[in-house]
């Protein structure tokens, strides 16, 4: 039987024994337990147990990829289709494997995961057990913000069972256990610093341009302009009408609202292509220096990469360049214009706002396939057709003489 403690004693013996002391006496005692349990049958060691499945045939992963460019640019097409092709190749010579989808997001930036359809929907299938495993290029393509990257992980690697993701790049699989936790925190964060320095790079030469007046601004919204295959800002005919009739109706009293109400009575589209105007869009192209020929650079910037959101510029330089491209209204016209809507004030009218005719006001798709191509009203009849050809042979052939 063993001896009763007295608990002042012990209390007293431990304050003569040093820190030292017990801690080489836990030591001693560790080291016996070792030896004696290795004299013994020692710890037993107990296998998990695995199912056992007999003669079927093992269950196929079903597996799929991700693929990203974040431009539409020649070169990336080539990239975009051999990373298709690429993972359809790998996942279907696998016999392990089997083919679910090759998500796909072409001309996306993968600074934010809110545009980028194609991968929101995996993720939407890996929720729903759609997928076993996701194969993608490297963490860059998976994405450029750290905490987008790492958020969705955890969210594959929460699910049950967890979604793994191998990274052929780098040769890492992640799966939640926390082997390559470390490693891909790593890699994201410098996935993020490439897209920052890459967007850094952009706004550089970009405001270069600026500086030197060669910077090309989109024209794909402005009522009145494209841009010809050589990148120079052209007029729109029928377009360019339409502006010369908001600035005349503008100097005759009419206000933005006015206007706006008899561009949608008399079935003009917005440059959004939108049927009904707003007196915001009609006070947008009234103010907008490009009427007149001249261009102001820089008015909005994109404050923060991860967003690519545009605020309105407040903070850095903006870039004026005088007769910058060929102009619709005159200098003149533009600044008394600008007069009276510095002044809110309207000229009272003698006559109704007069109406635009538009026997052949058409658009002009500015992009895409059919870039350059009119779109025609259905309702012409094939004489009126023919003589609309007419009339734009004429404006692109001025010393064509055929007929003379």
């Amino acid at each position: 039987m063993a001896t009763p403690i007295n608990p002042q004693e012990y209390a007293a013996a431990r304050r003569k024994t040093s820190r030292k002391e017990r801690r080489e006496e836990f030591r001693t005692i560790m080291q016996e337990d070792i030896v004696r349990n290795q004299r013994g049958n020692g710890v037993q060691i107990i296998p998990p147990v695995k199912k056992q499945h007999g003669a079927e045939t093992p269950k196929k992963l079903r597996a799929a990829a991700y693929v990203r460019v974040s431009t539409q640019e020649e070169q990336q097409v080539g990239s975009f289709d051999m990373q298709i092709l690429h993972f359809r190749q790998k996942i279907e010579s696998d016999p392990e494997l089997e083919l679910v989808e090759i998500y796909q997001d072409e001309g996306v930036s993968g600074t934010s995961t809110l545009k980028r359809l194609g991968f929101q929907r995996m993720i939407n299938d890996a929720k729903e057990g759609k997928i076993d495993l996701i194969l993608t290029k490297s963490i860059n393509r998976f994405g450029r913000n750290i905490v987008d990257i790492l958020n969705n992980l955890r969210i594959l690697s929460s699910l049950e069972p967890p979604v793994p993701i191998t990274f052929e790049t780098e040769g890492i699989t992640y799966s939640g256990d926390g082997r390559n936790n470390f490693l891909i925190a790593i890699l994201s964060a410098l996935a993020e610093m490439e897209s920052q320095q890459k967007s850094e790079a952009i706004k550089a030469g970009i405001r270069w341009r600026m500086e030197e007046g060669i910077y090309k601004f989109s024209v794909y919204n402005t009522l009145g302009y494209y841009r010809d295959h050589f990148g120079r800002i052209v007029i729109e005919p029928t377009e360019a009408e339409v502006v010369k009739y908001i600035y005349e109706s503008c100097i005759e009293g009419a206000s933005p609202q006015e206007i706006a109400d008899a561009l949608t009575r008399q079935g003009f589209q917005t440059p959004m292509g939108k049927d009904k105007w707003r007196d915001s869009t009609i006070r947008g192209i009234l103010r907008n220096e490009k009427y007149c020929g001249d261009a102001l650079m820089q008015k909005t910037y994109t404050k923060d990469f991860r967003t690519h959101r545009s605020v309105k510029n407040t903070e850095l330089n903006k870039y004026f360049k005088e007769n910058h491209h060929v102009a619709i209204i005159d200098h003149e016209v533009w600044r008394e214009v600008q007069s009276i809507l510095a002044l809110r004030h309207e000229v009272q009218r003698i006559s109704p706002l007069r109406l635009l005719v538009n026997h052949f006001m058409v658009s002009r798709v500015k992009d895409g396939l059919f870039k350059g191509f009119y779109i025609l009203d259905k309702r012409w009849s094939v004489h009126e057709r023919r003589e609309f050809g007419m009339i734009i042979d004429a404006l692109l052939n001025p010393h064509n003489t055929k007929g003379a």
